[in-house]
């Protein structure tokens, strides 16, 4: 009798297991934003939310796209961690009045699912140099026939519109949202003019034409009525993404060019500062820096500037400098997201960048402590007073500002008079702070030797 009961209840949960709809794998859909220009910062993003959608096993992804393209290497991240992902990924051109140009129209046609809200464009896709300047023809032609292979091979793969999107490249087409589903086949599989009715049609099954909506092969499981998890972008990654923005950029380049010429026509250590950290943030926002290597460029630029504090008197300017950097740095190594009310999942802790800035402030200031403590036990042979009168020799041009070596350390001098090259024999006639006041030495005085 038992026996009997059990088959029973198998074969009534078979029939209601058939008959019922297919329930979501996962129990939540993740939700990104792709704005802005794409680069390096965004890309690594994408990466790193669609990871964290499969490990949170997620029932699909909806990237939310509204950018005017960007840079190739980016654009190849991204499509090639959608086409890996493990769960549905959905692009969706929104909201009304947003748009996937150029690289971004690779993108949309990458995606699983590829919807547009109302009154959004797609297309745009002709190849140009990082300027926008046109690229000269024998490259031009090379780098557009593998973008046209590229994304004809993308479209097809989804049952969409090839032609078109190969016209997209070659010719700069540009169509509405409107248009785009109307062809046949189809640019995009529908219009969507919000969440609720864009997770709806995917729950239908199929797009106008009978195309089933799917993924690796099996149909996309049920999604309305699933809660949605916003991924975003850490503090540190939105920063960096404004520096993809070409005039940003630009000036960056113009700041960090002029602030190293201040630096060696007139040492002052606030320009250098400045100059070089400027450098490295534009070149990791145009990509000529990967974000790992201007990170670690940028933490050596602050442990540099924490040291050189020890020896050089620069009224902190550079343990300022330092700091700055470290947190840069750390924000380029910093690749996690902010994943609504959950915890934050980071490459690099952002406790413990708190804490090594921290422990950097601290070293500074007690070795700085230290040096004063030294000058005032011994002030007939460290003290700036005690060397007035004394010969030094200057380690920069000092033109009225410049460094001099003296008793043995280096200072911080200025000329009232003249300018006096690297390398000439000074005298040290006053001292106002840490500073030293000097003039050229007269001949045959000769100057301190330099350790």
């Amino acid at each position: 009798m038992l026996r009997r009961v059990l088959a029973a209840m198998a074969l009534a949960l078979g029939i209601i297991g058939m008959a019922a709809p297919a329930a979501a794998d996962g129990h939540q859909i993740a939700r990104l934003e792709l704005t802005g220009v794409i680069d390096q910062v965004n890309a690594a993003f994408v990466e790193e939310a669609l990871r964290v959608a499969a490990s949170d096993d997620s029932a699909a992804v909806i990237i939310v796209i509204d950018s005017p393209g960007g840079e190739l290497s980016s654009m190849d991240r991204i499509i090639k961690a959608m086409l890996a992902s493990e769960v549905p990924v959905i692009a969706w051109v929104a909201p009304e009045g947003a748009r996937a140009g150029s690289a971004a129209t690779f993108i949309t046609l990458a995606g699983d699912v590829a919807a547009m809200a109302p009154n959004t464009n797609i297309g745009a896709a002709s190849v140009v140099g990082g300027g926008g300047a046109e690229l000269p023809e024998t490259l031009a032609a090379k780098v557009t026939n593998d973008a046209v292979a590229r994304i004809r091979s993308l479209a097809e793969e989804q049952d969409r519109n090839a032609d078109w999107a190969e016209s997209a490249v070659r010719e700069a087409a540009s169509i509405s949202a409107t248009d785009a589903v109307a062809l046949e086949p189809p640019v995009a599989d529908f219009i969507a003019a919000d969440v609720d009715e864009l997770l709806a049609t995917i729950d239908g099954g199929v797009r106008d034409d009978g195309r089933a909506f799917s993924f690796n092969g099996e149909p996309i499981a049920q999604l309305s009525g699933l809660p949605i998890r916003d991924l975003e972008m850490n503090i540190g990654q939105q920063f960096l993404h404004v520096l993809s923005d070409p005039n940003i950029a630009f000036i960056l380049f113009t700041i960090g060019f002029y602030g190293i010429i201040a630096e060696l026509f007139s040492p002052n250590f606030f320009s250098g500062i400045l100059g070089a950290i400027a450098l490295v943030l534009a070149f990791i926002g145009s990509n000529a820096l990967p974000l790992n290597v201007g990170g670690l460029i940028l933490i050596l630029i602050g442990v540099g500037l924490f040291a050189l504090e020890v020896t050089v008197a620069s009224y902190g300017l550079l343990t300022i400098g330092g700091i700055i950097a470290l947190v840069l740095g750390a924000f380029a190594l910093w690749t996690g997201i902010e994943p609504g009310v959950d915890a934050i999942d980071v490459t690099v802790s952002p406790w413990l960048i708190v804490v090594v800035v921290a422990v950097g402030v601290i070293y500074v200031w007690v070795l700085l402590r230290a040096l004063l403590q030294m000058r005032r036990a011994a002030p007939s042979e460290q003290s700036g007073a005690a060397l007035v009168g004394a010969m030094g020799t200057a380690q920069t041009v000092i033109a009225p500002t410049g460094i001099a070596y003296a008793g043995g350390e280096s200072w911080s001098a200025r000329s009232r008079d003249t300018e006096i090259g690297a390398g000439a024999p000074v005298r040290i006639i006053g001292v106002e702070g840490l500073e030293l006041i000097v003039e050229p030495a007269p001949a045959g005085d000769g100057g301190a030797t330099e350790g």
